[in-house]
């Protein structure tokens, strides 16, 4: 029984330490998506957003979830957030090249924060929805063609002759 209870505790510590690891980033991330024009022309959740960064940044990571160096990884992608010049920047990669492995790594990692916010701000939009309708456009027709045009998406007249072009209103 008291193994099972120490198991049990140590599970439970583990995804504590899960979570605390990647508050930091997440706070720095929500932050900077509060003022994000996208997010607000879409109506997304900053939240939702910065969580999908963060799944995105700890999939890539090595370990597992709650292992001690992750959550210097996690320290790190923060402070490649919070740099504020070019001379930050290199500083900070300086400071990181050795949890990276190597200079280049760590250059990639600080790079790969902005890939990881445009795949998750892709999904988020895909998945939100304006006005009852969803966001994607319809996939054979133009973005600027409106959804009920009465012409056949094929250009053809059913009878397997092109359709001359319409006339413009006047």
């Amino acid at each position: 029984m008291k193994k099972i209870t120490l198991i049990a505790t140590a599970l439970l510590s583990l995804v504590a330490c899960a979570k605390q690891e990647k508050t930091g980033l997440r706070d720095v991330l929500i932050e900077r998506f509060k003022d994000d024009a996208d997010l607000k022309d879409y109506n997304l959740d900053p939240a939702e957003v910065a969580d999908c960064v963060i799944d995105e940044i700890a999939a890539s990571l090595p370990g597992f979830s709650g292992d001690p160096r992750r959550a210097q990884f996690f320290g790190a992608y923060e402070h490649f957030l919070n740099v504020k010049s070019s001379t930050d920047a290199e500083r900070s990669l300086k400071e990181f090249e050795q949890l990276f492995g190597s200079a280049q790594n760590a250059r990639v990692a600080a790079t790969s924060i902005t890939d990881h916010v445009m795949t998750c701000m892709g999904k988020a939009i895909e998945g939100a929805e304006t006005e009852g309708h969803r966001v994607n456009a319809h996939p054979t027709r133009s973005v600027a063609e409106p959804a009920d045009a009465a012409a056949p998406i094929s250009g053809s007249n059913g009878k397997g002759e092109a359709e001359p072009p319409a006339e413009a209103p006047k």
